[in-house]
């Protein structure tokens, strides 16, 4: 290479570190404006009991590569756990013990998320690199920073790279694990080979979808056999191998050498124990579902019923299916970790069945819309528009020579892309767009290919040039407007953060992160002299009751398990409430439309609760029923108000989640006592 060459490389160099070190930095940087989300807690608590006790019945249900990599900081702070003779502990309640982790033994909750969210944007930082990367190999050194830029500002990327959760992790292995393998194919060396078998097996340690790697590496395979390209095998001496029956052998044999590292590495990630409980610390009799109800075998425990059964009774699969019969077989011939089947089977269980929200409606079982439109909502306009420059430069540029080789070179993507997006659309599991994170490099390895229009129309380089730096830098202002929540973003046509709650909630708008920025806002309201009561409805893992918040919460007894009076004493004030909530999506009440039935039952619990009032004298049978009937009608209430509100818009969005809401006591009242909404 000539001098010039080496400096343009190292200046190339320079720049994609320093977008890179960008990343990292917007994506922890935004922090300390985020609260404890919905799924970090689990996380973080079975991530941190895996180092210390080498024990695996903490959220076996997750991958143990981003919980142990979050929580490598927490190894060196002072922090308590609780006592593994807690009942919860011992019987694998991860909520329970982590709440008392988290908020009731005076660790510093703040400090504990920044570390172990910077150790996640390290993922996500790789993957802006690998985006970098495949778009510079496959069409040049201006389509990589047009990547770059798209991955760097990119709000879901940003998002997720930010959260000790396990999505960007996911998307790291499973990218890089592909990129590797599909080199190991065209080359094998020592480096290669073990470095596949490592990102393999970490990828099958990052999330249980991981295990998507194994039918896109056979569609790899068959594409490498059909192509029929040399095979340098360079162990030793270097070696050429041609016709495609030596070169299905060889790469069969490398694909099997890398299958029993991948189960190295995953056993390794279990402390190449089998069984999931170290019982050298304490006894356990099962996880806190039993190896029969996972594999349904049984039914689930029946929780103790209430009135509000009759509105939405569960759906709850019990018959054994093929996927479960294997799990059990591997099962019995311990061919993997417990923890990990185990988690595994309980993944599949319940990805069969889930309640969700959507553009106004409401399913268990998904929609086959879901994940196309949460993208079209959820990515900027200016790197949709690239994307769709990227296409029509690639449907014109496939008559050019090269083009074929771009095909080719661009397998395992292309396989990738069309497996995932097929695997996502026919998913029941429709909780949030965070499941086709992986698939945000493609697009954007398809959105720089409009760095080949200059080439395809010379007379319009200038203008073609232009547009993509125009794009690139719209993308970049609309992901800056967008701090710090990133999550709760949405493009200005479905509305911008400030509609979007009325599209999507859960993880793709309201996962629980809403509670520094309401610490301010009631610290502000008290500074005003506003002494009206604040009502809290809360969705997450975060606790407004460590944070001291004077509130008085309604309608989640879900996500409270202090003490609480039932119902909540209602009347004119603010009301705040979790999107989540305001959709009632995890309350037997959800629904767009107040029903008949919904109607009598509330009607029924308001006349229970007006004659408990008459008498005193109540056996404990009937003092407990009483309480489960003052609870039941409190949700009623909460949904009633609700289906009021929905004729209101709120005042204002606090931490990207929370609607905010002023009721007089006349809007109350008729709200909850008027005629039916």
């Amino acid at each position: 290479m000539s001098g010039t060459g080496r400096r343009i490389a190292t200046q190339e160099a320079l720049l994609v570190a320093a977008a890179l070190l960008l990343y990292w930095v917007m994506a922890v940087s935004v922090s300390p404006r985020l609260g404890v989300t919905a799924d970090e807690v689990v996380h973080l608590t079975g991530g941190y009991s895996y180092w210390q006790f080498n024990d695996y019945r903490m959220h076996p249900e997750n991958g143990t590569l981003p919980m142990r990599v979050a929580t490598l900081p927490l190894l060196a702070m002072d922090l308590t756990f609780p006592p593994l003779d807690d009942p919860h502990w011992l019987n694998s309640k991860v909520n329970l013990v982590g709440e008392k982790f988290f908020f009731q033994h005076g660790n510093p909750v703040d400090r504990i998320l920044l570390a172990a969210r910077a150790m996640i944007a390290l993922f996500g930082a790789f993957t802006c690199w690998l985006t970098w990367w495949w778009s510079r190999n496959l069409f040049g050194r201006t389509a990589g920073f047009i990547a770059l830029v798209l991955a760097v500002f990119c709000p879901a990327l940003l998002a997720h790279g930010g959260l000790a959760t396990s999505d960007m992790a996911l998307t790291a292995c499973l990218l890089g694990a592909l990129s590797l393998m599909w080199q190991l194919y065209h080359r094998v060396t020592w480096p290669r080979l073990i470095g596949a078998s490592l990102v393999c097996g970490l990828t099958f340690l990052a999330k249980m979808s991981g295990v998507f790697l194994v039918p896109l590496l056979a569609g790899m395979l068959l594409v490498r056999w059909w192509r029929g390209v040399p095979l340098v095998v360079a162990l030793g001496r270097e070696r050429w191998l041609r016709g495609r029956l030596r070169i299905a052998a060889a790469t069969s044999v490398v694909t099997l050498g890398v299958a029993a590292g991948s189960l190295i590495v995953l056993w390794g990630g279990y402390g190449f124990r089998y069984e999931g409980f170290n019982r050298a610390i304490s006894d356990a009799e099962d996880y806190y579902l039993s190896w029969d109800v996972i594999l349904d075998r049984e039914p689930l425990p029946e929780p103790a019923g209430t009135s509000l059964d009759v509105l939405h009774p569960m759906m709850r699969p019990v018959q054994e299916t093929t996927m479960t019969r294997l799990i059990g077989t591997l099962r019995d011939f311990r061919v993997l970790p417990e923890a990990y089947l185990w988690g595994f089977a309980h993944t599949y269980k319940f990805s069969r069945y889930r309640p969700a929200f959507f553009l106004g409606q409401y399913s268990e079982t998904g929609w086959r819309s879901y994940f196309p439109i949460a993208f079209l909502l959820k990515t900027t306009l200016p790197a949709l528009a690239l994307i769709g420059a990227g296409v029509c430069a690639l449907f014109w540029a496939r008559r050019r020579p090269e083009a074929r080789g771009w095909l080719y070179r661009a397998t395992p993507l292309g396989l990738f892309f069309v497996f995932y997006w097929a695997m996502s659309i026919n998913m029941n599991l429709n909780i949030g767009h965070r499941h086709i994170l992986p698939t945000y490099p493609v697009f954007y390895v398809i959105a720089s290919a409009a760095a080949l229009w200059p080439m395809l129309r010379k007379p319009l380089r200038r203008y073609v040039a232009i547009g993509i730096l125009g794009a690139c830098a719209l993308h970049a202002m609309e992901s800056l407007l967008s701090r710090p929540f990133y999550l709760s973003y949405f493009q200005p046509l479905a509305g911008g953060q400030e509609r979007g709650y009325k599209l999507l909630v859960d993880s793709s708008f309201d996962w629980g992160q809403g509670l520094p920025d309401l610490e301010k806002w009631l610290q502000d309201l008290g500074a005003s002299g506003d002494t009206s009561p604040v009502f809290l409805t809360y969705f997450g893992a975060d606790s407004p009751r460590a944070r001291g918040f004077e509130v008085i919460r309604f309608g989640d007894e879900l996500n409270d398990t202090g003490e609480r009076v039932f119902p909540a004493p209602v009347r004119g004030g603010w009301f705040v409430i979790s999107a989540t909530y305001f959709h009632r999506v995890y309350l037997k009440t959800r629904g767009p439309e107040w029903t008949a039935t919904q109607e009598e039952l509330y009607q029924s619990l308001l006349s229970k609760r007006d004659a408990a009032a008459k008498t005193t004298e109540r056996t404990p049978d009937e003092q407990a029923q009483l309480v489960q009937d003052l609870m039941d009608l409190e949700i009623m209430q909460f949904s009633r108000l609700t289906h009021f509100l929905k004729q209101h818009e709120p005042l204002e969005i606090v931490g990207g989640s929370l609607l905010v809401f002023r009721l007089s006591d006349n809007e109350v009242a008729n709200a909850l006592y008027g005629p039916a909404p």
